[in-house]
């Protein structure tokens, strides 16, 4: 059997052969098949411009689909390695990250000028006159070879693999007739266009529902929400009369100190240029609602099943806590202890990022939270309300003006979150607040099922498609065409002058145009 040829795991169609992916690739011009990208220090912010250089992120490469704005800018100091410059025609390959993101490829179908690819990538290119690029981008999507790619990736754990050259280059492709495969990647773009509609329309339904739950949250934290509740309902208590009930509480308790101090004297707010609220409404700052603060755990968390589980910044997502992939601090660890109803602030992230806030209503018990997070515990202030005031557009609003950027990320102290301006209704009106925004969130949520359920219909649909096409039941097959096995022969015959003369074999073979 040829060094091309190898035996596959499962039969094929007639005229179909099984060969290594590095037995079908192009040379490019400095004599590799495979070129791996560069990971400088670049800037925060992405290259928008065709007049400056941008290096790729690998969010630039999803199943498929090559997103070329995903990149960031190289700094005007560091000069760009043009051999490594995206080109139409280029296949994409992740090979590095977490688990669902190391090994994920795409052809890049259309680009921008002046784009380079990152150390966490590979380029590369079939020879064209063994197989087409589509196909090949079409088979790296299956389930087959996803399943072939992953258990050949390297690494401790599923939050950072690595998938070498030389395990890569092992990979089995299936190589089918030329004219046949045109024939399969054109059917199969037609059938992708047909479920991309869908998909669109699925996206455009989430974002209609994400439109609706910022114009819910800035209802309910201004008062629009309950404008016509509170014309039937005077209150018997105001959110001023609240406000001074707090302040006696928290006078009557003796300052602690230490992580959780404190702050009792509150701080004075300005109200000038704050939104106008309901007549029975009153500002705060945060602080004078706060009856303790406290920073998590620096203590060293693993996946031990034996310790006190803790929360970390991507379990806290805006308005809701997702307690799957977890890690644990040591039981006999100082780590501060959630109880129900703290309110949880992400303080560390990225700018869009920082500052996502949920409440915590016991949901895991014991349970507690990772440094980057603040837990806050109020005097008789609604939790509910508070956060969706700071995930509303007016918190995000104040969070992006008081918050300090460092290189890749945000920060807002827990110091900071203290002088932050909240709206303190009266406690009835809250309350009907939170149940109409629980009950409007409730479907939203039911909405959101739904729309899950249909992507992940369309994911199927993908899945049957590719199936079919590797199958050979997605285009008729041509007996005039030529079989594999007869393609590799002549190639590898036309190749042979070429290796005397100390060139590689599939130099001649490959596309030209590759590089």
């Amino acid at each position: 059997m040829s060094g091309a040829e190898a035996e596959g795991p499962r039969a094929l169609p007639e005229g179909w052969r099984w060969a290594r992916i590095d037995s079908v690739l192009a040379t490019m011009e400095d004599g590799r098949t495979i070129h791996h990208g560069w990971s400088p220090q670049c800037e925060t912010f992405p290259s928008s411009s065709i007049d400056h250089w941008g290096v790729l992120k690998t969010t630039a490469i999803q199943p498929g689909a090559f997103l070329s704005y995903e990149n960031k800018s190289l700094p005007a100091n560091l000069k760009p390695r043009t051999n490594i410059e995206i080109r139409e025609g280029d296949l994409l390959l992740t090979c590095a990250g977490p688990r669902s993101r190391c090994g994920v490829a795409c052809l890049v179908r259309e680009t921008r000028p002046r784009l380079i690819f990152s150390g966490k990538m590979y380029r590369f290119r079939p020879a064209a006159n063994l197989m087409d690029a589509r196909f090949l981008e079409a088979f790296l999507q299956t389930s087959f070879a996803w399943s072939a790619i992953d258990a050949m990736k390297t690494g401790g754990s599923d939050s950072g693999l690595n998938l070498t050259h030389d395990r890569f280059r092992q990979l089995l492709v299936p190589l089918a007739p030329l004219n046949e495969q045109l024939r399969i990647a054109a059917r199969i773009d037609a059938l992708f266009a047909e479920v991309a509609e869908g998909e669109a329309a699925l996206a455009t339904a989430r974002k209609g529902l994400e439109t609706f739950r910022r114009a819910l949250l800035k209802a309910a934290v201004s008062g629009e929400l309950t404008k016509d509740w509170r014309a039937e309902n005077p209150p018997t208590e105001t959110g001023r009369g609240l406000l001074a009930r707090v302040a006696k509480a928290r006078a009557a308790k003796a300052p602690v100190k230490g992580r959780g101090r404190r702050d009792a004297e509150g701080r004075d707010l300005n109200v000038e240029g704050l939104l106008k609220l309901p007549e029975e409404w009153a500002w705060a700052t945060l602080g004078e609602t706060v009856s303790e603060m406290e920073y998590g755990t620096s203590e060293k968390c693993e996946r031990d099943f034996d310790g006190i589980p803790v929360l970390r910044i991507a379990n806290v997502n805006f308005g809701s806590l997702d307690f799957s992939n977890l890690k644990f601090a040591p039981a006999n660890a100082p780590a501060p202890l959630l109880k129900d109803g703290d309110l949880i602030f992400n303080r560390t992230n990225s700018a869009e990022l920082v500052g996502k806030t949920a409440v915590y209503r016991s949901q895991l018990s014991p349970c507690s939270i990772a440094s980057y997070l603040i837990r806050v515990r109020f005097e008789e202030i609604e939790p509910e309300f508070v956060s969706a005031w700071i995930n509303s557009i007016f918190g995000r609003i104040w969070i992006a003006s008081h918050k300090s950027q460092q290189v890749g990320q945000a920060n807002l102290s827990g110091g900071t979150l203290k002088g932050m301006p909240i709206p303190i209704p009266p406690p009835a009106e809250a309350a009907e607040i939170l149940r109409r925004v629980s009950d409007a969130l409730a479907a939203v949520a039911d909405a959101q099922a739904l729309l899950d359920a249909e992507a992940a219909d369309a994911a199927r649909l993908k899945q049957s498609i590719l199936k079919a096409a590797f199958e050979g039941r997605l285009s008729v097959q041509d007996p005039a065409d030529e079989p594999a096995s007869a393609l590799l022969a002549r190639v590898k015959l036309a190749a042979a002058p070429a290796r005397r003369r100390g060139v590689s074999a599939w130099a001649k073979a490959g596309d030209s145009r590759a590089r």
